[in-house]
């Protein structure tokens, strides 16, 4: 094979290394692999390379001094891996005869080596350690299995990957407020769809908006990198640096842009932890928005006129009666029940 189709398959493989591990894979991704690795043992090497690369020696396979390149060899030449501190099955089956012998290994050796592929693949996925989602008004909390302590806020959804040299959590969708344990050897990573949030010991939430990712941090440090390139006005890539956020204050990436930092009201910030919403002159809009997260059925403004009213108060999360009637004290408002389908917030001037 030339140096040129090597070099595309090492790229191809890399590319499956991200994919598998990417929250927004293709619902077919998983057959999709397969379907890539039986095409040439080439595809299983470079693959098994790759994921050694990516756990950077911390596969259970690699760790015990196993290297890829082992590994295909004793695929190659018994079909079968033995993990360490497993002892082969009592069935297992001898060698053919070796007057057989390279006949059967035209068929049986890409099968093998395709299984220590997706065995290194699902040994990968076994480090998932949960998942965690919240639906409408629910909160949940958890404890993680390095004592850090997770507190999921409404229509979340987190994934826990820890392995020996980084605790992985990736946001999914929704906020979530980290309580971190100290391990300075294995830095705690949360993961969202545009940027990084870094941290070894603190408490820092991450709220993953339609617009980009905000990091707020009440102790401690937080280290936060945009995940994708950024360019300048010519189109030349430009160096990303990594934003420190300290207490009391906030990051927020969004596509395309250089991290941003602004002051945060940590109390405003991280009320929904006690189930309290807390609006100082945001607009009406907003607040509706922010309610129906925790709240069905939805709250629907008719009236264009009112988005942009301002509104100041502390509400009940899960009660979005007490905004309607703080609403209905205002004047010209008017509120119309559609059963269980919506709520409407109208005006009664033409």
């Amino acid at each position: 094979m030339s140096m040129r189709r090597t070099s595309d398959t090492a790229r191809q493989a890399a590319q499956w290394v991200v994919q598998l591990r990417s929250p927004d894979r293709p619902v077919n991704c998983e057959q999709a692999f397969a379907d890539w690795l039986r095409d040439s043992p080439v595809h299983v090497r470079e693959y098994l390379h790759a994921v050694e690369v990516w756990e950077g020696l911390g596969h259970p396979l690699v760790a015990a001094g196993m290297s890829s390149d082992s590994l295909v060899r004793q695929a190659s030449a018994t079909n079968l891996v033995r993990f360490p501190g497993t002892r082969a099955p009592a069935d297992a089956v001898s060698e053919p005869a070796p007057r057989r012998r390279f006949g059967l290994l035209r068929v049986v050796v890409p099968s093998a080596l395709i299984a220590v592929a997706i065995l290194a693949y699902v040994g990968w996925r076994q480090l998932t350690i949960f998942d965690v989602a919240t639906g409408v008004g629910e909160q949940h909390s958890t404890v993680l299995p390095d004592h850090s302590i997770v507190e999921l806020n409404t229509q979340s959804e987190l994934r826990v990957a820890f392995n020996s040299s980084e605790r992985r959590v990736e946001l999914l969708r929704g906020e979530a407020f980290f309580d971190v344990a100290k391990d300075p050897a294995r830095p705690f990573v949360v993961y969202t769809d545009v940027a990084t949030a870094k941290a070894v010991g603190t408490r820092f939430s991450v709220y993953r908006a339609l617009t980009g990712t905000i990091v707020t941090v009440a102790e401690g440090r937080v280290l936060v990198r945009h995940q994708r390139s950024l360019s300048d006005s010519t189109g030349n890539a430009v160096h990303i640096e990594a934003v420190e956020v300290v207490p009391g204050t906030q990051a927020e990436a969004r596509p395309g842009r250089p991290v941003q930092m602004h002051t945060a009201n940590i109390e405003q910030t991280l009320a929904w932890r006690e189930r309290r919403l807390v609006f100082d002159g945001e607009p009406l809009e907003e607040v509706v928005k922010e309610f129906n997260r925790y709240n069905s059925p939805p709250l629907v403004i008719t009236d264009p006129r009112l988005k942009g009213q301002r509104i100041s108060g502390v509400f009940g999360a899960n009660d979005s009666e007490s905004l309607l009637d703080f609403l209905v004290q205002m004047d010209h408002v008017t509120l119309h029940r559609d059963g269980a389908e919506q709520i409407r917030i109208g005006s009664d001037t033409p």
